[in-house]
């Protein structure tokens, strides 16, 4: 039945996103694009800014904030817990503003410092010397969470301020009949929502790979017109927007419309990051002597891609030639990928080419394979862009039929 409904909603909500939101974001980004370079600007112009002063500390600064916020509300005040909220979306924007400062500080150094040595076993190109000395490295999965948290956390203190408006909001709604209905479900639909959305994030972050998912060049995961990035930012300023306003009683039915207009962004925010994306990735048995930290590391940006990763190890090559391994080669690769976290499935004994009758009887979606390893990928595949490959530079793109047929006929 929810699945229904969801079948049902999403053309909606599309439609939604595609006649209000897009032509806003226009101007949104606009907006936002030019007090992006008025506050970087002034930044710069101040010389530096102290050492304290991170994206971080104004993260966790603005969401202190909810306590003076309810205490105020709940002495009936309306005016500065209005204000407040203004101030902690103004302060989710500068806390972007302030990561990208130090970024680009950061980077300015390490290229004025020639002589620096890669730290980060993770990036291509690493090799240890020894010098003689203890050097300790951060694990892939230390070091991507490093990176990462700025972004998971600002994301989670977001909600963790916003929400309890709501929940006290619940308290004061006025109106009676269809007004007071529609307040009420506006807001606990939005609470409901985000509670769903941190959980995710919090599932994501947790369980994450130790090296980030491939950028995907020439192929769109979405089906839908909006970026979500931009569905995200509306939906951040709807809400708080709509949230400020709403405590104003003299405008409060237009921070309701506002509240109002971003439920579908709350669904289609939530709905993007519970998708289901099946991904497979085919081992052959001669690779077994390759099983390194190339393959898993190859192995961890495939699941970026999806939700579930499929692994299938076969003993027969594309032709159809029958490997004459032992059996305990067999069960040691095997043995091998089950023991990669990054992997849900896998299938021994695939068969050496994929067709879609495959793909379809294990709910697969994409196969993905390094360059120049998608021989065992059939044609029908390459046509649908169904294969993708993962390069070097850490970018995935689908592999054309015709790409593969050139490249047949230089060799």
């Amino acid at each position: 039945m929810l699945r229904s409904l969801m079948t049902m909603l999403d053309p909606l909500v599309e439609k939604y996103l595609v006649t209000a939101i897009a032509p806003i974001m226009k101007y949104h980004e606009k907006f936002y694009n030019k007090l992006n370079c008025f506050l970087r600007d002034l930044i710069d112009s101040k010389g530096s800014l102290p050492k304290w002063f991170t994206a971080n500390f104004i993260t966790y600064a603005r969401t202190t904030l909810i306590v003076p916020c309810l205490l105020l509300l709940a002495r009936g005040h309306r005016l500065i817990p209005a204000f407040i909220v203004i101030s902690v979306d103004f302060g989710d924007f500068l806390d972007g503003v302030v990561a990208r400062y130090w970024m680009d500080l950061q980077k300015k150094k390490d290229d004025h410092d020639n002589n620096k040595k890669l730290k980060n076993p993770s990036q291509s190109g690493f090799e240890f010397t020894d010098q003689g000395s203890l050097t300790v490295f951060p694990s892939w999965a230390t070091e991507h969470r490093n990176k990462s948290y700025g972004g998971f956390i600002d994301a989670v203190c977001d909600k963790a301020f916003v929400v309890p408006c709501w929940i006290f909001l619940l308290s004061s709604v006025s109106g009676t009949g269809i007004l007071r209905f529609v307040q009420n479900k506006t807001l606990f639909w939005l609470i409901l929502a985000e509670i769903a959305s941190g959980c995710v994030r919090f599932r994501a972050f947790y369980t994450a790979g130790g090296i980030p998912a491939p950028a995907m060049k020439g192929l769109d995961f979405s089906t839908s017109a909006v970026k979500a990035d931009h569905i995200g930012k509306a939906k951040q300023t709807f809400e708080m927007v709509g949230t400020c306003l709403y405590m104003l009683p003299f405008v409060r039915w237009i921070g309701l419309l506002l509240l109002m207009a971003s439920c579908p962004l709350a669904y289609e925010s939530v709905r993007r990051k519970v998708k289901k994306r099946s991904i497979y990735v085919h081992l052959v048995l001669e690779d077994d002597s390759a099983f390194n930290h190339k393959t898993m590391k190859f192995l961890i940006q495939a699941r970026g891609l999806g939700s579930k990763l499929t692994v299938g190890v076969s003993s027969a090559s594309p032709d159809g030639d029958i490997n004459n391994k032992s059996k305990t080669d067999l069960t040691d690769i095997i043995l091998n990928v089950c023991s990669c976290s990054s992997v849900n499935e896998v299938i021994a004994g695939a068969p050496g080419k994929i067709d879609q009758e495959f793909m379809t009887t294990h709910g697969l979606d994409f196969f993905v394979c390094l360059p120049e390893k998608q021989e065992p990928a059939s044609d029908e595949l390459l046509q649908q862009q169904k294969c993708l490959v993962i390069s070097e530079d850490g970018t995935a793109k689908p592999v054309m039929l015709v790409d593969m047929m050139m490249g047949i006929k230089e060799d």
